[in-house]
Parts: C-alpha cells; structure tokens; sequence
C-alpha cells in the first residue's frame, strides 16, 4: 500500500524535533531507508540522504535532488504546557485547515519530509533518479547544510521543497547571520520595589517573511517601556528577570520583564508610556497588549549594567533598512532582535541580520559592534550562510514554467524571497546546479497559530509527481 503524504506528516509530527534533537527523527529516516532497500548515508549532524532509483522509464534520466529540513521551530502559546523534548505534535484539522494546538505546526518544514517519503515509497509512479536530502539545523543558522558533504551529491537539477505558495516558484532568497550581546553580571543590588511588565497578543512571525508587515516585537516593546520610563523620570532601576522570545530568526511575540527600583512606580506614567506604544500597532499587530503588576521587592542587576543592556534593545534597528529598487516589496537588508533574556547570570540579547548581498550584512555587524562597545557588552556572530543568487538563464524554471502553464491554465509565479534557504549553499557547491522550488499554502510560519492548507499540500504534491514524471525523459 502506498501511503499519502499526510499519513507521513502524521507519523514524523509523533517525533520531536526541534533544531538540535533530530537524532530521533534521523533515526526514523535510515530505518525507513533501510526497509524499503534503498541507499541511505547520515552523518554526526543527523542530515541523512536516501537515494532512489528512476522507474517506470525514467532509470536512465538525469537525477534529481530534492531537498528539505526536519527541524522546526519550537513556539507555543503562553498558557501551553506542551514539552518540545518529548511530545508529539497535536494535529487539528479545521476549516480546511491543518494546525497545532498552540504550538507551531512544523509543516516548516515537515511537508518536505513527508513529500520525500511518499516519493520515496511509491513504486507506482514515474519518476527519474531521486536524492532526497533531509537536513537539520535549519532553522537555528542552516547548521546541517553548512555541514553536509555536498561530494556526496551527484545531480544537477534540485527541486527544494522549503518555501510555499502553490502557484509560485523562489528564484532568490537572502543570506543572513545571527548574533549574541552578552552581559556577564551578578545579581547584587536589593531592590525594595519590583514591577512585572507582559507583553501578549502579538502575531509575531518569521524574521524573514514577514520582518516588512510592521509587526510588534515583544522584546523591543519592553526596552522601549523601560527606556522612555527612565528618559522621562530619571529614576535609575534595575532588571531582576527578563524573558523574551526564543529564537533569533522569530519576531516575539510576547515576554516579560520584572524591573527593581529604589522608589515607588509611577504608574499613571506607566499607563501613558504603554498607550502611545501600543497605538503605534493600531493597524499591524492590533491584538498586542501590555500590561503590569508590582511586586515584592527582589534582589537584581545594578541599575548601570541593566541601562546599558535596556539601551542596546531600545537602539537595535529593527525591521527593514533597506528595500531593492528593481523588485517591488523586496527587502535587501533586515534585522530582528529574536530574544532578550537572563542565562546563568547573564543578560543575553539574540539577533539576526538577512541580506542577499554581504557587504550589507558586513556593515549591520560593524554597526551592532560599534553599539555594543559604546555600552560594555560582549558580542559573537555566528551561522553565517550566504543567499541563493538569481540565475538569469535556467532551463530547469523555463521547463517548469511552461508546464505549469499547460497543466494549470496559470502563469508561475517568480517570487524573490527574504527568508534564507539552503539553495545558496548547494549552489555555491555545485555552480552548474539548475534550482525550482514547491510547497504548498501555508501561513503564519514560526508561530503557534502555523497553519496549512490541506487541499494546497495534496496539489502541490501531485504537482510534484507530475512534473518528476516530465523530468524522466530528460537524459
């Protein structure tokens, strides 16, 4: 019997696997491989690449790379006790609808994964040679893939099955990095008053994908409470905790701080401080919220260090800095500021910059460095990978394009992307490598409101069947 993508998506959504535990989910894949006889190498990463043969006429045809992630990303509404290290993922369906019940769904990117293994298994349909390669890492700096022995791969023509849409293909997307500001202190300094500030409601969302819709970042909000309370009193206070967000590549959602002060709040400051930044969000994010409770007094960070980290979030320039001037609504440099919080005494603020162009990246460093030496703290950058370049001259999208046509009575659409792929690694290691992607509808990414269109993941996956089936005579 020849299962649906969904009975996989099913079966891969019972295993964790967010960035970093894939072992689990790797092991899935080489048992799998292993079952169905077929030629499966994995590496100490837990990236693992599972060939096929052609058939049905298309044993001799060029071989084809497919390619996704099996990591995801872990978010969960506020009030979910759901473990992302043991628990499986709850599946709704609804409306038309698949999502998670308050927590990130995971089809970014388990719909690869489960395309791959219904190819994989299918010994009915036409297709050429296949490697499918599943990655890990992904979504914490493209960690597998940087990693990955690309000797090891031998075709030309890679469809990569990480974006969505339906009706349209990526022909470029963003490099990026990723960040830490460090602030190693100890909690000395007593506090007789104390002031929880939340931050909820936000939409949050990919650092990429959606870094242009002028969404709350949580984190931001709260430094930006904090700051314009201190420009506007003088009263020095302290950070006692603040934990915000969890990823450098998500916008937060939401978070909290808890702040020590030698006086009292002025809360009716407070309130006109949180009403003017929350109107701000009057049409993008409308459904953010802060609010506060005070506290018994703590013991916090000395109120110099705790400025100086609260101004470091306060400046950090979030959001779009530069647009492209050839391709409408795309952004050519962006930063998001993914987390502040305290770590085993220290402060520690995670961020990421994306552009398909490294000089831009290369100045956003210099800048954060530049702000960071001014207020004391320690900076790394980390998971740098470069963008996936627009390849004027492709006969791979020349094919797919007129078949789509043919087949859909519909133009395909060219979508310049800012999210980062792992498209530009494998095409830094094979030059010659002719590039499409597929994937299905699918919204709110890196979020706990994640969904996918059901009726979108079974079209884009006969799609997908059927154009291999077009690839198979190409020799």
């Amino acid at each position: 019997m020849m299962n649906h993508p969904k009975f996989w998506f099913e079966q891969i959504s019972q295993i964790p696997r967010g960035s970093l535990n894939e072992k689990e989910i790797a092991g899935f894949l080489v048992e799998f491989a292993n079952k169905h006889q077929l030629s499966v190498v994995s590496d100490d990463l837990f990236n693992v690449l599972i060939r096929k043969p052609g058939q049905h006429g298309g044993e001799n045809s060029q071989s084809v790379l497919l390619q996704g992630h099996t990591d995801m990303v872990c978010e969960k509404a506020p009030d979910s006790n759901h473990d992302f290290t043991k628990d499986p993922i709850e599946l709704i369906e609804e409306e038309g609808w698949l999502r998670a019940n308050h927590t990130t769904l995971g089809a970014d990117d388990g719909f690869a994964v489960a395309y791959m293994l219904a190819l994989l298994e299918n010994s009915e349909i036409k297709h050429p040679p296949l490697e499918c390669l599943f990655t890990a890492a992904e979504e914490i700096g493209l960690l597998g893939a940087v990693a990955f022995d690309a000797t090891l791969l031998k075709s030309k023509r890679c469809i990569g099955l990480d974006s969505g849409g339906e009706n349209r293909t990526v022909i470029t997307s963003s490099g990026g990095v990723r960040g830490k500001a460090k602030l190693k202190i100890e909690k000395n300094t007593v506090y007789p008053n104390a002031l929880q500030v939340f931050v909820e409601g936000a939409i949050g969302g990919h650092s990429g994908i959606d870094i242009a819709k002028q969404r709350a970042n949580a984190a931001i909000l709260l430094a930006t409470v904090a700051f314009e309370y201190y420009k506007e009193t003088g009263d020095s206070f302290g950070i006692i905790d603040i934990q915000v967000g969890k990823s450098e590549n998500a916008i937060p959602f939401a978070g909290e701080m808890i702040l020590g002060s030698q006086i009292e709040f002025n809360q009716n400051l407070l309130e006109a401080i949180i009403k003017r930044n929350v109107f701000q969000f009057e049409k993008s994010d409308p459904n953010v919220r802060i609010t506060y409770k005070a506290l018994e007094g703590k013991m916090g960070f000395d109120a110099l260090s705790s400025m100086n980290f609260i101004r470091f979030a306060y400046l950090f320039f979030q959001g779009v800095q530069w647009m492209s001037l050839d391709i409408q609504g795309l952004p050519l440099l962006s930063a998001n500021l993914g987390y502040l919080k305290v770590i085993d005494e220290t402060l520690v603020v995670g961020f990421s910059f994306r552009s398909p162009i490294s000089d831009m990246l290369d100045q956003n460093i210099d800048r954060v460095q530049v702000l960071a030496d001014l207020l004391s703290l320690d900076t790394e950058f980390t998971s740098r990978y470069p963008g996936y370049p627009y390849e004027k001259n492709s006969p791979l999208r020349n094919m797919y394009q007129q078949w789509f046509l043919k087949h859909t009575g519909h133009e395909l659409k060219l979508e310049a992307s800012h999210g980062g792929l792992e498209l530009g690694i494998w095409k830094g290691a094979i030059p010659d490598l002719d590039i499409i992607t597929m994937g299905p509808i699918h919204e709110l990414i890196h979020t706990f409101n994640e969904k996918m269109s059901i009726a979108s993941f079974d079209i884009v996956y006969q799609r997908l069947c059927a154009f291999l089936g077009e690839l198979s005579d190409v020799t």
